[in-house]
């Protein structure tokens, strides 16, 4: 019950007015300066309507969305700021009447304190709300601290992250652009504009699902290198990544070594390899690939929206992106990627189209074509058909 009055009020604040702390006070002492308010707040409201196109002779499913999400940033001094960022999501349509699975779906998570309360439901809608984002941050001088929900996002590479032992995600929740977050508690040291020194640790109920970690930042032969090394869940882990340019073309890459420590497995290793280039005419190219030593030896059917951990990326060995993006003009964006898994012939095709209607509303048409044999990894996914409004405040 205190679950649920928390996520409640917290739920609502985006919606009370908001107050600027001390703006009487400087208007007073100086009526010609204008005092940035000390709470700031930030969101969107986006409708998305998807067109689910099962393999074979199923029948299609038309499903609605209308998703609203806040940031509230409340800088309480100079040196302390409080965040919460949230999501409320209203679902209706076919895969909330006949998916028995639907609410599990929407609700899984790697969170070890969800704040989250299924506002309403019945066989017509699913009415859900979580906080992804709570914590304060303490900065002063070279040192920062954050704790509580956070994202720490360690990743180069654009699609996988091996190094992203916190806060790895799947690319088809395309839909999520801010990401997952965890629970931990972050220290960070900036030596100087090209080093810096990062502290972490999750919270975890029991020894084996805690993650914890320290990364190195440095800059060498103007390239931007990252080692880091802790725990990760079941393994001890050691991982590089790296950011430069071959010439005119980005090049990044990381790897990621996983041994476990409670038997006698063998060790894994994930390693992504990635470069881009835009033309002056704005054409871009990105082109990517995996590693992935985890896999069971088995090839088998995926969630595609299921929590990954950079030790789960995919589920075979090796797989590869490419994408290729072109601005038609300032106000209209073309882009299409694509995966192939190698190790079963299975691809995935995501053209999408986006419009900014205004400075604030922007419209998008995608979709998601799953393919492959029967019993590959995508075999049996079907095709997507995704509209979205979005309007952002």
């Amino acid at each position: 019950m205190l679950k649920k009055l928390i996520i409640c009020m917290l739920s609502v604040l985006p919606y009370l007015p908001h107050p600027t702390f001390g703006q009487n006070e400087l208007a007073n002492s100086n009526p010609g300066k204008k005092k940035e308010s000390s709470v700031k707040l930030s969101g969107y409201v986006k409708d998305l309507v998807t067109v689910s196109v099962p393999a074979g002779d199923s029948l299609w499913h038309f499903d609605n969305q209308i998703h609203n999400r806040y940031n509230i940033n409340w800088r309480l001094s100079k040196t302390l700021t409080f965040n919460i960022e949230g999501r409320n999501r209203l679902y209706f349509g076919n895969n909330v009447q006949f998916n028995p699975e639907f609410d599990n779906q929407v609700t899984a998570s790697l969170d070890q304190w969800q704040l989250d309360w299924i506002v309403g439901e019945n066989d017509s809608y699913f009415f859900y709300a979580n906080i992804d984002r709570l914590n304060i941050q303490w900065r002063k001088g070279r040192y920062q601290v954050i704790a509580g929900k956070q994202r720490i996002n360690w990743g180069k590479s654009y699609v996988w992250n091996p190094n992203d032992v916190f806060n790895a995600y799947s690319f088809f929740d395309f839909d999520y652009e801010e990401r997952r977050g965890t629970d931990a508690l972050l220290f960070k040291y900036t030596a100087s504009p090209l080093s810096s020194l990062e502290v972490a640790s999750d919270y975890a109920e029991t020894f084996d699902s805690l993650t914890m970690s320290i990364k190195y930042n440095f800059n060498q032969w103007e390239y931007d290198f990252q080692v880091l090394s802790g725990k990760h869940l079941e393994d001890i882990f050691l991982g590089v990544g790296w950011a430069g340019q071959v010439k005119s073309a980005g090049f990044k890459g990381e790897l990621t070594y996983f041994q476990p420590y409670n038997n006698n497995q063998e060790a894994d290793l994930a390693a992504s390899v990635s470069f881009d280039y835009t033309f002056p005419n704005t054409l871009n190219f990105r082109l990517e690939g995996v590693f992935n030593s985890n896999t069971g030896g088995e090839v088998t059917q995926i969630d595609i929206l299921e929590p990954v951990t950079a030790k789960t990326l995919i589920p075979n060995q090796w797989a590869l992106f490419g994408t290729a993006g072109y601005d038609i003009t300032p106000l209209v964006v073309v882009n299409v990627n694509g995966i192939y898994y190698i190790d079963d012939q299975s691809f995935f095709i995501n053209p999408d189209i986006t419009f900014s209607l205004n400075r604030n509303t922007e419209f998008l048409v995608a979709s998601q074509v799953f393919g492959g044999d029967e019993n590959s990894i995508f075999g049996t996914l079907g095709s997507f058909v995704f509209t979205r409004l979005k309007w952002s405040f």
